[in-house]
């Protein structure tokens, strides 16, 4: 008697022998496209291999014909959420979460959706609801820790990473996470459970899981001053995280904006404009201060900061069947009518409503907005637009000893990104000379050296009147999802200028590559 080929495929997923079930599970579904349980299975499959925008298609279809599963909704949903797609996961996260409701998986995954959607109280609910279910689940402490530490609430934070190391101390997700405990004694044993983690690994391993583990070890050792030892974690382990870094796409990108979105483009567009002035668009490099820019307007209580908004790449993703670098982009630029255009407006305005009905300001902080200005000059010129400045060198460290996801190739190597840098300043400057719009051009240095001074000019900038508030520091209630998190708490500090001279020996690369502007 024959096994069945779905069950001998998740037998090899128990197994973890992922690549042999993939092979068999997609065989089985040329013949069957229609089995829901090979579609589940092959999607799982692609997650196993940090596949995630290749699994959901799979996990979809499998919703669809399993709709009483919860674990292929719950599933689905967590792909979702990953690819910061969590408005379309939410109602597939509650249906997992209502079909079983006595699930850890189904409520842990609810939990991390709602937080991701800043509803933080609902959030608490469905992690209460997984503990219920599993009191020491170390996956639903360690999201109520990244709940807790993006509402500043850092001790309770810190409770919940205790438990889920005490649980699993192996666990990559949890010992990357702990590397931002503040007990000294603690991060010393994760660091150790880090190393020991990577030592056990087959020499030449490179996967993104490693990639954030060693990006870990290297935020612990540089926290304690050990320079040297940092960096060799930051260096020696990158290659698992970024695709190969093909630095002529950028450099055609940047060209054709030059050629394509000249004065005539925006002037023969003029009528395209929509009327609001709700949107503040906060744009600049990653990690040049963009969180606190956004956080200083975001006080203000006339405003409510968005995060890092993904509609408007999501919709030039769209135009350009995913390739927003490419010729697709300029051909889509150019067909485009003025009724397509401004649907796509109007439906951001009604995206910025959904956010805050009572806010005269919303801001989008997207850093890489600064590809799309020809778009959001187009439909919103009477929008505020503030383009945050770093210096190159502080920029570009940060960025490096910073995991950013795969997308940012470009942080690959340190010449990869130090050309990359030379050509968003180039990109900037064409934008300079030929956007209808007024960008305010906001110095980080000068920011945190005059902060107050700075602080109003940015306010008249949004043109709203001056508020104390915008000088305090985020309260509890305030989700803070970027990599700055713990700065952006803290009151205005300048201790980050100039410290790239600390890794001055280190970053030779990187500074000979931003030296070479013309490359």
């Amino acid at each position: 008697m024959h096994a069945d080929p779905t069950d001998q495929a998740f037998a090899l997923l128990q197994a973890g022998q992922f690549s042999r079930a993939q092979a068999l599970l997609q065989a089985l579904l040329a013949k069957e496209p229609h089995n829901a349980r090979a579609r589940y299975g092959l999607g799982v499959a692609c997650l196993s291999f940090g596949e995630t925008a290749a699994a959901i298609p799979h996990l979809e279809k499998a919703a669809k014909f399993a709709k009483k599963e919860a674990v292929v909704h719950t599933t689905l949903a967590s792909a979702l959420n990953i690819e910061r797609r969590s408005e379309e996961a939410l109602p597939h996260a509650r249906k997992g979460a209502s079909l079983a409701p006595g699930s850890e998986y189904a409520q842990r995954v609810l939990g991390e959706v709602y937080a991701d959607l800043r509803r933080s109280e609902a959030a608490r609910q469905a992690f209460a609801l997984a503990l219920k279910a599993d009191p020491q689940s170390p996956r639903a402490h360690l999201g109520l820790f990244e709940l807790e530490m993006t509402l500043g609430n850092r001790e309770l934070a810190e409770s919940h990473i205790r438990t889920a190391l005490s649980q699993a101390p192996s666990d990559p997700a949890i010992l990357t996470a702990a590397a931002e405990v503040q007990d000294e004694t603690l991060r010393a044993n994760v660091l150790d459970g880090i190393e020991r983690h990577l030592s056990e690994m087959p020499e030449g391993t490179a996967s993104p899981e490693v990639t954030r583990l060693a990006f870990a070890a290297g935020k612990i050792c540089d926290a304690a001053g050990d320079i040297d030892k940092a960096f060799s974690f930051f260096d020696n382990y990158r290659t698992g995280l970024y695709p190969v870094h093909d630095p002529e796409v950028q450099q055609t990108f940047v060209e054709t904006c030059k050629t394509v979105f000249n004065r005539d483009f925006f002037k023969q567009r003029e009528d395209w404009a929509l009327s609001s002035d709700r949107p503040v668009f906060v744009f600049g490099m990653p990690r040049s201060g963009t969180t606190l820019v956004e956080r200083i307007i975001g006080r203000h209580p006339a405003a409510r900061a968005a995060g890092e908004l993904q509609f408007i790449p999501d919709r030039i993703h769209e135009l350009t069947s995913g390739h927003i670098h490419g010729p697709h982009l300029f051909e889509a630029a150019r067909q485009m009518t003025r009724q397509e255009a401004q649907r796509i407006g109007r439906r951001y305005l009604t995206h910025l409503e959904e956010i805050d009905k009572r806010a005269h300001r919303v801001i989008d902080k997207m850093p890489h907005n600064f590809e799309n200005l020809w778009l959001l000059a187009l439909l919103f010129p009477k929008a505020s637009f503030v383009h945050v400045t770093r210096s190159a060198e502080d920029t570009c460290l940060s960025i490096y000893m910073t995991p950013l996801p795969p997308h940012h190739s470009y942080n690959e190597s340190q010449t990869s990104l130090g050309r990359y840098f030379n050509r968003y300043l180039a990109l900037m400057a064409h934008w300079l000379e030929v956007l209808p719009v007024a960008l305010r051009h906001q110095s980080y240095e000068s920011l945190v050296s005059d902060t107050e001074a700075e602080s109003r000019a940015l306010i008249t900038h949004t043109g709203l009147d001056w508020d104390d508030d915008c000088l305090t520091p985020p309260d509890e209630t305030t989700q803070i999802f970027t990599f700055s998190r713990e700065q952006a708490r803290r009151p205005v500090y300048g201790s980050s200028v100039g410290r790239w001279k600390a890794y001055q020996a280190h970053i030779r690369p990187l500074l000979t590559a931003l030296e070479a502007k013309g490359t």
